[in-house]
């Protein structure tokens, strides 16, 4: 396949050769500098789409507009919302008083009267009402259980907020590169195309193969399957942002979406100034997991209060009227039932508890333990990233394009062979290419970053900061 894409650029190379085409100026010193040739390159990808997308309805959107409508119609996050309410409901139920319990007794036949269900004076009528009380504090330790549930659910929305966050900003940045990486197979293909042309009209004049020509269009071929294959990622990372969204303007399929992205914070955002002591301080402070986990502990200590509790048993007290049925007329009394806990004293739900909190206890070491590991091979991973880039954005590129005409030359007058003229241009090709990826590795890398620490540490922002202090998942 290196043999086939260094070919390639040789004909592309070549075919503006065959074709006459004018020779580009140079570019004013000031223009190179900076980001190098590959941001030239993005810039006029950025007003260049594919053809496929300049024939469907092209609407640009800010990563700052797309979170606010991930927010606010993403349905994960609008059911984790309700998911919420839902628990906090717990908690005014867990709150309640039990009810009163109303006993009645009236007779079927009353024998001295000879008469059915009678109400009167001579018939027997019993009435019981009871209130159950709960003791040892029952209710404050079951609203304590209620709202630690309904902490952790609220964790659990944060946490995946975090996640879709960080899936919208990586599909945001993963759309945009890889527009640009097409945008540079279509500048290939069409001189690829024009060198196939001029291929023909040669062979028809007996001044090349066959073979050469049919070479040609195997490469033709293969240059637009590759770029097809690119192009299928990118309708696919869209679908991805259509359901992200979930946002009408969006959902129609001839409907490309542009992401516009705020190059000049990609450019000057560095990693410099984090110290891994200092994030992952944050990342205990911000981690919504982390922040279920100790709410999950407590919830197992106050669980284990509630069983000790659950193990003094209630009381049932009220009055009692009975009418006809005792040696007094009308009987008035108290009644009162108390359950002895001889037999069932609640210990086996109150060894659960004990052993439920030594497993949150290790499951909290454990997590903490992971966190730390994923914000330590985040932020190496995210710098590794960054230094690669911009150690050779300015020059690694630029290099070569400069050497491209002269390498052009060079072969014309037969300077150089064949086989070293495509292995400059196979490198040529590749760097162009790989510089489009490692931005797109990078600014995911960075997200690895905010993901690992559960806060937007490195996100756009006013550009004259460069990062903005929003953050997200369990800050919030």
């Amino acid at each position: 396949m290196k043999k086939v894409l260094a070919f390639l650029i040789l004909v592309w190379a070549t075919g503006q050769t065959v074709s006459q085409q004018p020779e580009p100026s140079p570019k004013p010193e000031n223009e190179a500098q900076g980001s190098g040739e590959i941001l030239q390159v993005e810039n006029r990808a950025t007003s260049n789409l594919s053809n496929e997308d300049k024939e469907r309805t092209q609407i640009r959107i800010e990563l700052a507009k797309a979170e606010e409508l991930l927010w606010k119609n993403n349905l994960l996050l609008l059911a984790s919302k309700f998911n919420i309410d839902a628990k906090k409901a717990g908690i005014e139920q867990a709150g309640l008083y039990a009810n009163p319990n109303i006993f009645i007794d009236q007779s079927i036949f009353a024998e001295p009267t000879q008469r059915y269900f009678d109400f009167s004076r001579s018939g027997q009528t019993v009435v019981q009402i009871q209130q159950v009380f709960l003791l040892g504090g029952k209710i404050d330790k079951r609203v304590r259980v209620a709202e630690l549930t309904a902490k952790m659910s609220e964790q659990e929305f944060y946490d995946l907020a975090r996640a879709l966050i960080t899936k919208l900003r990586r599909t945001f940045y993963f759309i945009h590169y890889y527009r640009e990486a097409i945008a540079f197979y279509d500048g290939s293909l069409a001189a690829l195309e024009k060198t196939v042309s001029s291929a023909d009209l040669a062979y028809k004049r007996r001044a090349v193969l066959q073979s050469e020509v049919l070479r040609l269009k195997a490469l033709l071929f293969f240059l637009r399957k590759e770029r097809e294959d690119l192009r299928i990622k990118v309708l696919e990372k869209e679908a991805d942002l259509r359901v992200l969204l979930n946002e009408d303007a969006y959902k129609a399929p001839d409907v490309a979406i542009v992401p516009v992205l705020d190059v000049d914070f990609v450019e000057k955002l560095t990693l410099d100034e984090l110290k891994l002591e200092n994030i992952l301080s944050k990342a205990r402070e911000y981690r919504p997991d982390l922040k279920k986990a100790v709410q999950a502990l407590r919830y197992e200590e106050a669980n284990l209060e509630l069983q000790h509790a659950n193990a003094i048993p209630d009381l049932a007290f009220g009055p009692m009227y009975n009418r006809g049925g005792t040696a007094f007329q009308n009987y008035w009394g108290v009644t009162a039932q108390l359950n002895i806990p001889i037999f069932d004293r609640n210990q086996g739900n109150i060894k659960a508890a004990e052993r439920s909190i030594l497993v949150r206890k290790q499951e909290l070491k454990n997590l903490i333990l992971e966190v730390e590991n994923d914000v330590n091979v985040a932020l190496a991973t995210a710098k590794a990233k960054d230094g690669l880039y911009r150690r050779f954005r300015n020059t690694y590129t630029k290099d070569y394009s400069d050497l491209a005409q002269d390498m052009i030359l060079s072969y014309e007058k037969r300077y150089i062979s064949i086989l070293e003229f495509a292995d400059f241009f196979e490198t040529y090709r590749s760097s162009i290419v790989e510089m489009l990826r490692l931005q797109t590795d990078r600014m995911e890398a960075i997200e690895g970053v905010n993901y690992s620490v559960g806060t937007g540490l490195l996100i756009p922002g006013s550009k004259n900061t460069g990062a903005s202090g929003n953050t997200q998942g369990g800050s919030k």
